[in-house]
């Protein structure tokens, strides 16, 4: 009964991909890909910022420690300062590989096309794959099964049509 079930919305999922064009999947996939790099990139940046902003204080704060014009430790601050140094370099670092994830996808069309015809390929075959063949399918394609009171089914796809 569940297997059957699962198995009806995973075809009718297979079908509904196949009926948008292959381009615009690709389209809407590498769009995806692209807004989620972006996103990414955004935060990293944010938190770049954040830490340079912190770094500069600290560096003024040391300047007043040692010009007596400051009350705290200048060891304290130089402590402090050593931390978010470290914490500067590592959302640098964030930032550039985050930048450089936007790049490859940019250039990576290839790849993209590559898992849309994979999908496509699981639509055309599904119905004539052996069982073991359809649980492999299944295990890609769906993250999770709810059964709910009453027996009724919710499944949440990896991969969103929108």
């Amino acid at each position: 009964m569940l297997n059957e079930a699962i198995e009806t919305r995973v075809r009718l999922f297979l079908s509904k991909l196949q009926a948008v064009p292959k381009e615009r999947l690709v389209e809407l996939a590498s769009a995806r890909n692209e807004e989620t790099n972006k996103v990414a990139y955004k935060q990293a940046q944010k938190d770049f910022e954040n830490a340079q902003k912190q770094v500069a204080t600290l560096e003024e704060e040391a300047v007043k420690a040692l010009t007596g014009e400051s009350q705290l430790d200048l060891s304290i601050v130089n402590q402090m300062l050593q931390k978010h140094r470290a914490k500067l370099e590592a959302s640098q670092k964030a930032m550039e590989e985050a930048q450089t994830r936007m790049q490859e996808e940019r250039e990576n069309a290839k790849a993209t096309k590559a898992q849309v015809d994979e999908l496509l390929s699981w639509a055309e075959c599904f119905d004539k794959a052996d069982i073991g063949t359809k649980h492999m399918i299944v295990s890609r394609l769906i993250e999770r099964v709810d059964v709910i009171t009453g027996y009724k089914v919710h499944i949440k796809f990896k991969i969103s049509l929108k």
